[in-house]
C-alpha cells in the first residue's frame, strides 16, 4: 500500500471536483441522504467486513461487523422510534463501548440529532448542554447513572434515560433498559428519509471563555469527511484505522463516521492513554493508521522504551488539537517508523480543513495546507481582506463545503458574529508563508504584546518542550510596566527534576538560544499540571487570570 491517495496536491487542487471524491467512494451522493445508511449500511451486504475491533479497558475483546452493526442500530433505532420525533436531542453519556457507536448510528436512523458529551463532564456542564438544546433522551450506563440523575435535575426536557447495564444494576424505576429492550426490539428498521440539509449531529464546542455553544451539522456533513478521510488520513483497502479521541466530541464522531464511510475498520479501546497499554496495542493490532493528540505523542516520547521490542504495522500518523513541535515529529519518525502529520480543524468547520498529506513536504509546526476543495486565507478580522503571505491575521474559509456547520444553536446572532464578507472567522491567529503553508500563532486573545513584539506561544512553548527538563509548558502574558507585557511560562517538570532558580535559568536559555532572545519566558512557574478542557486543550484563560497582578 506505499501509493497514496493524493499524489500531487497542487494538480488535485486545481482539477477538485466533489464528485470526482464520491465517485471514488461508489457513491452518487443523493440529494434524499442519511449519514447512517451511507456510513454503515451501504457496506452491510458483506457479513464478514469489520466495522469495529474493540477492546475493553478490563481486557475484554469484540468484533463488530459492518452487518451486525447494522442489524444492532436498526434494533436501537426501533427502542428510540417509540421515544422520539424527527429533530428530538439524543444525547449520549458513556465511554468507548461499542453500545455508544450502535447508539450513534441507530439515532441517526430515526431522523433524530445526536450530540455526545464527553464523560469527564461533571453534573453542571452536562446540565447546561442538555438544557440550552432541551434534549429529550439521554443514554447512559451504570456506572454514569448517578451523575446522569444530578444533572436532570435542572433539565425538565429529558423524558427518557437508556442505561445500558448487563446485570440490571444501576436502572433506575422509569429508565430504559438497553439490553432488554434491544433484545425485544425489531432487526429491520426503514432509515429516515431525511435530506442532506435536515439536522444531525450536535456538539458543543469546549471553549476557553464563556458558555459552550451548540454547533450544529446536516446529514450533508458525510460528503465533507469522505474527502479529509481520503486525502488526509490517506484511508485505504486492508487499513486497521486507530482515532483514539471518543465520541464525546466531534472528532471521535468525524474520524469514526468517516472511516466507516470508505469501509474501512476501526479500532477502539476503552481506556484512557497510558503508555504501556498502548505500546502493547499497537503490538498486538496491525494499526495502519494512527490519529491522536500531541499529548499522547509526547507522554509516547518519554515513554519510548516500551516501543523497543513492539512491531508496529503503520505506515501513517495523525495529530490534531496543538500544532506539533519539531521534536515530536523527528521522535515520531526515528521511533514510530513514520511521519506524524498535524491537522488542523474545528467544531464549527466540521472536519479537518487544513492538514499535511502524505505525499507533501512537512514543514515542522505548520498545519499543512488547505485540503482540495476548501478556500482557506489569514484575513484581516475587520474587513476580510486576505493578507499578504507572513502577515498574522485571523485563519479564515468560505465555499461550498459539506462539512460546515449550519449554525450555532439558536444563537442567531452569534452564528452572523463569526462572518465578514463571506468568510467564517476561526478566532485563531496564523499566517500564510510564501508557500502557502499555514502556521498557528494562537487563539485571537492568546497572541502576546511585549515591547512592540507580537509573541505566538506556541513558538515558545515548543521551544520549552523541546528542553529535556519539560514535559509540559504553557506561556501567558503578564503584565509589565515597562514592557506591556512579559511571556510567563508554567511548566510540568520531567521525572528526576526538582525545580529549582538553575533550572530557571538553564530553561530560560535554552529557548533564548534556540527561539529569540525577546520571546524567552522572564518569568516561570513550575507547576504539577496545567489546566486543560475536556479535549486536552490547555485553559490559557485560567492561566492569564493568575497573572494580572502588575510587577512594581
Amino acid at each position: 500500500m506505499s501509493q497514496h491517495n493524493l499524489e500531487d496536491y497542487d494538480s488535485l487542487r486545481e482539477t477538485f471536483d466533489w464528485n470526482d471524491v464520491f465517485a471514488e467512494a461508489d457513491w452518487d451522493a443523493p440529494e434524499r441522504l442519511n449519514v447512517a445508511h451511507e456510513t454503515v449500511d451501504r457496506h452491510a451486504d458483506n457479513r464478514e467486513k469489520v466495522a469495529l475491533y474493540w477492546v475493553g479497558e478490563d481486557g475484554d475483546r469484540e468484533t463488530v461487523s459492518f452487518w451486525e452493526l447494522s442489524e444492532r442500530s436498526n434494533r436501537f433505532a426501533n427502542v428510540l422510534s417509540d421515544l422520539v420525533a424527527d429533530g428530538d436531542r439524543v444525547f449520549s453519556y458513556m465511554p468507548r463501548i461499542p453500545e455508544h457507536y450502535v447508539a450513534l448510528v441507530g439515532t441517526l436512523k430515526t431522523g433524530a440529532v445526536w450530540g455526545s458529551i464527553n464523560e469527564r463532564y461533571g453534573p453542571n456542564g452536562i446540565a447546561d448542554r442538555l438544557a440550552d438544546c432541551d434534549a429529550k433522551v439521554v443514554v447512559t450506563t451504570a456506572a454514569n447513572r448517578d451523575t446522569v440523575a444530578s444533572a436532570l435535575d435542572d433539565v425538565p426536557s429529558v423524558e427518557h434515560v437508556i442505561v445500558v447495564s448487563d446485570d440490571g444494576t444501576g436502572i433506575r424505576r422509569g429508565d430504559v433498559s438497553y439490553h432488554a429492550a434491544m433484545a425485544d426490539a425489531g432487526r429491520e428498521f426503514d432509515v429516515a428519509d431525511t435530506s442532506g440539509d435536515d439536522d444531525a449531529l450536535l456538539y458543543y464546542t469546549s471553549g476557553t471563555t464563556g458558555p459552550a455553544k451548540g454547533v450544529l451539522h446536516e446529514h450533508r456533513w458525510v460528503g465533507g469527511v469522505a474527502a479529509t478521510q481520503r486525502y488526509a488520513v490517506d484511508l485505504q483497502e486492508g487499513d486497521l484505522y486507530w482515532s483514539t479521541g471518543d465520541l464525546g466530541w466531534l472528532t471521535g464522531a468525524i474520524n469514526t463516521l468517516g472511516a466507516w464511510f470508505w469501509g474501512t475498520s476501526l479500532f477502539v479501546y476503552e481506556g484512557e492513554f497510558d503508555p504501556e497499554t498502548w505500546a502493547d496495542l499497537l503490538d498486538t493490532y496491525p494499526i495502519s493508521v494512527l490519529f491522536s493528540v500531541p499529548t499522547a505523542y509526547r507522554m509516547l516520547r518519554e515513554n519510548d522504551d516500551l516501543l523497543d521490542d513492539v512491531s508496529l504495522d503503520l505506515r501513517h500518523a495523525l495529530s490534531i488539537g496543538e500544532p506539533l513541535s519539531a521534536g515530536v515529529v523527528e521522535w515520531g519518525e526515528r521511533t514510530l517508523g513514520v511521519t506524524i502529520h498535524d491537522t488542523y480543524g474545528q467544531t464549527e468547520t466540521g472536519n479537518m480543513i487544513i492538514n499535511n498529506y502524505p505525499t507533501m513536504e512537512v514543514r515542522p509546526g505548520s498545519m499543512g495546507k488547505p485540503l482540495p476543495g476548501i478556500e482557506a486565507a489569514v484575513v484581516d478580522p475587520d474587513t476580510g481582506e486576505p493578507l499578504d503571505p507572513g502577515e498574522t491575521g485571523e485563519i479564515a474559509q468560505r465555499g461550498d463545503y459539506p462539512c460546515f456547520f449550519a449554525e450555532y444553536w439558536e444563537q442567531p446572532e452569534k452564528t452572523a458574529n463569526c462572518f465578514v464578507d463571506d468568510w467564517y472567522l476561526s478566532g485563531d491567529l496564523g499566517y500564510v508563508d510564501e508557500d502557502g503553508y499555514f502556521w498557528f500563532e494562537g487563539r485571537a486573545d492568546d497572541v502576546i504584546l511585549s515591547s512592540g513584539y507580537r509573541i505566538g506561544p506556541f513558538e515558545v512553548e515548543s521551544s520549552l518542550g523541546e528542553h529535556e527538563a519539560v514535559t509540559e509548558a504553557a506561556v501567558v502574558p503578564k503584565p509589565h510596566p515597562e514592557r506591556g507585557n512579559i511571556v510567563k511560562a508554567y511548566i510540568v517538570l520531567s521525572d528526576g527534576y526538582d525545580p529549582s532558580e538553575d533550572l530557571k535559568e538553564d530553561v530560560q536559555a535554552h529557548v533564548k538560544s534556540e527561539l529569540a532572545a525577546h520571546e524567552y519566558p522572564r518569568e516561570i512557574e513550575f507547576v504539577d499540571e496545567l489546566p486543560k478542557t475536556v479535549t486536552g486543550k490547555i485553559r490559557r484563560t485560567e492561566l492569564r487570570d493568575e497573572t494580572e497582578g502588575v510587577d512594581e
